[in-house]
């Protein structure tokens, strides 16, 4: 999908520098471009292979400064790999920096607050890649996530809070955008319910189809949920992580149990014409080849859109992290540096299972779910659900991907030197 972060980052810098934008994931990298600054934004996964980018241009007596939620939560580390890094949201920071570069000294560090403070992202920096991308439209609504999962970098990044974006900014930016087909980045948009019913409103106007996460909470809501589904909403994503309440307490989500009947809660949003995307992680304590079994015949029971079963991942700093570190179960402390590390490799050893089995187990099962008879009868489901032909479409064309993808992810490197 389009990298929304670099054009939000567009927009902060000063209208008076000059810029150019290169896409790891699509074309190389021209090391011996001539600029006085190189940014780089890093996640977990990338950031062995960001760490390698901003150790080429530093061999050519470049600046690097590193931003994103990783170099957030591990900034001693990522400053070993550069010359300043942007810790929480850069924002005015970014014109800070430039200011400092122009003096001839760089700060270590440049730390943002929690905010939100551009109006309409800025595209333009590339639009020369716009047909590399998927004909899907990013747009951010808000940040942050109230709740407080130990496995998850949000909560820790923004210490379980929530902020949004202005409803009026958020609709100009969408009238603003190329393709019709919207995901709005957030994490979790119904954490504020005021702005939430606000902003389904005004999309209802201009008569778009979108998708985004959320909580199985807003099932709760009859009202907010008939205005999602009226204003072009056709499927949403929903962690739902584990269907061991065990589990949930070990994570620190047994709060998603306290919703009330949980079957009736999805059933309430399959009846209002929208389809579920229901992720899955395994490897908490509990979890057993029972825990696969059982969460197969939730999935095949509720005829989900898609899934995903993910096994956990130990995010730097986060409580389950720092918990396992502690009971020495992890085979690497830095495993987004681990030589070797692939798509599929466990990074500690869960308690009921071996590494391995955990592994195994997460492609058994994704590839059960994925069976072509698997397809083809949730296929039928979705076109009972709704008749948008885009979304049956889309139903078909992820599903297929899906299906042959299970076996080609597992063993792809990550973060591995691709120059």
């Amino acid at each position: 999908m389009e990298p929304l972060t670099i054009a939000v980052m567009n927009t902060l810098l000063p209208e008076e520098v000059d810029r150019e934008f290169y896409d790891d994931r699509i074309e190389g990298i021209n090391y011996d471009t001539e600029t006085d600054l190189v940014l780089i934004t890093v996640e977990t996964y990338t950031a062995k292979r960001a760490y390698h980018i901003a150790g080429e241009f530093r061999k050519r007596g470049r600046k690097v400064v590193l931003g994103g939620y990783h170099v957030t939560l591990m900034p001693d580390e990522a400053l070993e790999y550069c010359d300043a890094i942007m810790i929480n949201n850069c924002g005015a920071n970014m014109r800070s920096l430039i200011e400092d570069l122009k003096g001839g000294v760089l700060k270590d560090r440049y730390v943002g607050s929690p905010c939100i403070d551009y109006r309409i992202a800025d595209r333009s920096i590339y639009a020369d890649k716009l047909n590399k991308y998927l004909p899907v439209s990013l747009v951010e609504t808000g940040r942050g996530c109230y709740h407080n999962c130990e496995f998850c970098s949000i909560a820790k990044y923004y210490d379980s809070k929530y902020i949004h974006r202005e409803v009026s900014d958020i609709i100009a930016e969408m009238k603003s955008c190329r393709h019709k087909l919207f995901f709005l980045v957030d994490d979790s948009i119904f954490s504020d319910r005021a702005f939430a019913r606000e902003l389904f409103t005004e999309i209802k106007k201009l008569k778009v189809t979108w998708t985004t996460q959320i909580t199985l909470d807003i099932a709760r809501d009859d009202e907010a949920l008939r205005l999602m589904h009226d204003s072009g909403c056709t499927m949403v994503l929903i962690g739902f992580e584990s269907i061991n309440m065990d589990n949930l307490k070990q994570m620190n989500k047994e709060w998603t149990q306290r919703l009330g009947e949980r079957d009736e809660l999805i059933e309430k949003i399959h009846a209002a014409g929208i389809s579920i995307y229901a992720s899955f992680v395994f490897g908490f304590d509990e979890d057993t080849e029972e825990s696969f079994k059982r969460t197969l015949e939730f999935t095949r029971k509720h005829q989900f859109f898609v899934i995903a079963f993910n096994h956990l991942l130990t995010f730097p700093n986060t409580p389950t992290y720092n918990a396992f570190r502690d009971e020495g179960r992890l085979i690497s402390d830095k495993w987004w540096l681990q030589e070797g590390y692939t798509f599929g490799t466990i990074s500690f050893r869960p308690k009921r299972l071996s590494a391995e089995e955990l592994r195994d187990l997460c492609r058994k099962y994704k590839k059960e779910f994925f069976r072509f008879g698997s397809i083809v009868s949730r296929g039928m489901t979705c076109l009972k659900r709704t008749r948008n032909p885009l979304i049956n479409f889309a139903y078909w064309f992820i599903n297929i991907l899906f299906h042959f993808e299970v076996d080609k992810r597992i063993g792809i490197p990550v973060g591995e030197n691709m120059d």
